[in-house]
């Protein structure tokens, strides 16, 4: 397949009608839904949006806003503009590190699972300072470090490697990228709850609120984690700019 015809999703190449079907009932996550709350003001910027599901589904619950959708790669652009056409002006192609918009331009700035792919996460937070207003509010989501999946299996490698230690063998240890073929599809950084935050308070931002994803489709999985949040798999942090952010980096 021609790639020029194609849209590279998840480290394969998809025609548009495979694409139109992967996502003909894509709805948003629990993460996003709680996203989608929080956000104010009349104009909006979503950095990394993907397949451009969450800027469509905020256009038709606030139709009164002014959206848009940001993605470094050009096939995610292409893609969003495929399958929302009505609204294919509101996708370009960005960088975090360069967002081509004036300063102090948007009330509201969404930023879902890209922090912890980024080498120049710090860069990045002080570009998104510089295109929002005093005032205005800025909603990261991350992959939370505490979620229970992922500390099981933290606990299961480290027990096998004490057992190879035991027995005098080498351990071992595995990365987290994804798909060779997507350069960005990799975590490099991992935050807890007060790193992420302070992230943000040394460029600039104030505490505003601090919640996890929790919308599971195991009944069971969901009363666990309406009993213990912080044990979900995903951690949302929403601060207000207060100040710029200082040019420098440390």
């Amino acid at each position: 397949m021609n790639g020029a015809d194609t849209f590279l999703v998840d480290g394969q190449r998809l025609t548009a009608d495979q694409c139109r079907e992967l996502f003909c009932n894509h709805n948003l996550t629990d993460r996003q839904i709680k996203v989608a709350d929080r956000i104010e003001g009349d104009t909006v910027l979503d950095i990394g949006c993907y397949a451009g599901v969450f800027v469509e589904e905020v256009i038709r619950r606030f139709p009164e806003k002014k959206i848009w959708g940001v993605d470094y790669f050009e096939d995610n652009v292409r893609l969003s503009r495929l399958l929302h056409p009505g609204h294919a002006d509101r996708f370009s192609q960005m960088s975090a590190y360069d967002l081509q918009f004036p300063e102090s331009h948007f009330d509201c700035v969404t930023l879902q699972e890209v922090l912890e792919h980024l080498e120049g996460a710090a860069q990045s937070i002080k570009e998104m300072n510089r295109v929002l207003k005093v005032g205005g509010v800025l909603i990261v989501s991350v992959p939370n470090p505490f979620f229970i999946r992922d500390m099981l299996a933290f606990f299961r490698f480290e027990l096998r490697n004490a057992w190879w230690r035991f027995r005098g063998k080498r351990t071992r240890l595995g990365t987290e990228v994804y798909f060779d073929e997507v350069e960005w599809n990799r975590h490099i950084f991992s935050w807890t709850p007060q790193t992420l935050l302070t992230l943000f308070h040394v460029n600039g931002f104030e505490y505003v609120e601090h919640c996890y994803e929790n919308g599971r489709p195991n009944p069971v999985a969901r009363l666990f984690l309406k009993l213990f949040p912080f044990f979900g798999p995903t951690q949302i942090l929403k601060v207000r700019k207060v100040a710029p952010a200082p040019a420098k980096l440390v």
